[in-house]
């Protein structure tokens, strides 16, 4: 636990000086820059913004891609470190048997004693990569995109494994074909030829809004079918008070923000993911 809050106080000392969380309006949040809220918004000028550095000063939007005075970007904390943050300080909730974490797929609860301890519940619990490693991109270093903590989520370890690789989908309709115990709130069934997977609707919005951010951060495609039930979970689950409070952290640890978690309407103005 000590070197979780060791690490967690250098990272905020980083905060206090990179304002990534700066917001100067209802509506407009510094990170993004002046001409996010004044001209043409696609995917590459989004990416721009999420990959490229930050010049921050406080008051003022952002300049984007420059680096005067007050800099930062993305940072990989790594992913032993993200494993940390998300057991030890994003997830953990406590009750009268002590501290646990909830799994997003099951609605289970993991307890365990200390941070370190959730090493050693894999067959219990995992991380799930909403994004699946096997598909991250060529493009972008591998270790940030396993460690980026926006498409990171504690996930039962079984409904972890059903869930593989698949694609998203409605799969209401369709014979369930998993196997996690008690875990009737999330599906896995075939539609045509395809195997898809269905969270429960609590996790359906976030789900779509961290694909939808992994898709343009690292310049890869949703398929068409993935895409139109995303598009459907993201307008019936929208961002809460939980959702606004784990981005925030996250920004806060990896100086980048989920803009469609920021800004729900943008989801409109992209064509196709």
């Amino acid at each position: 636990m000590q070197n979780l809050v060791t690490m967690a106080l250098f990272f905020f000392s980083l905060s206090t000086f990179a304002q990534v969380g700066q917001k100067l309006s209802d509506k407009q949040w510094a990170y993004y820059g002046q001409e996010f809220y004044q001209g043409r918004v696609d995917k590459d000028s989004i990416n721009k913004i999420l990959t490229s550095t930050h010049s921050s000063i406080k008051g003022q939007f952002d300049s984007i891609g420059t680096c005067t005075g007050t800099c930062y970007k993305h940072t990989s904390v790594g992913y032993d470190n993200a494993r940390k943050f998300l057991f030890g300080q994003i997830y953990v909730l406590r009750d009268a048997e002590g501290t646990y974490v909830d799994d997003v797929y099951c609605g289970k609860k993991f307890h365990f004693k200390e941070v370190e301890d959730a090493s050693d519940m894999h067959a219990q619990v995992n991380i799930e990569h909403t994004w699946p490693q096997s598909k991250f991109s060529s493009k972008y270093e591998r270790g940030m995109q396993k460690s980026d903590m926006h498409h990171l989520f504690l996930t039962d370890s079984v409904a972890n494994s059903n869930r593989g690789n698949f694609e998203f989908g409605d799969v209401s309709g369709a014979p369930n074909q998993s196997s996690a115990q008690n875990c009737s709130i999330s599906r896995l069934g075939r539609i045509g030829g395809d195997m898809l997977y269905m969270p429960p609707s609590p996790h359906r919005g976030n789900t779509a809004r961290a694909i939808f951010y992994f898709s343009i951060h690292y310049g890869l495609t949703v398929s068409e079918q993935q895409e139109k039930i995303l598009r459907q979970w993201h307008k019936s689950d929208p961002v809460d008070a939980i959702e606004l409070s784990r981005h925030e952290q996250i920004a806060e640890i990896e100086k980048v923000r989920n803009p469609f978690i920021d800004h729900p309407e943008l989801v409109e103005k992209i064509s196709n993911f």
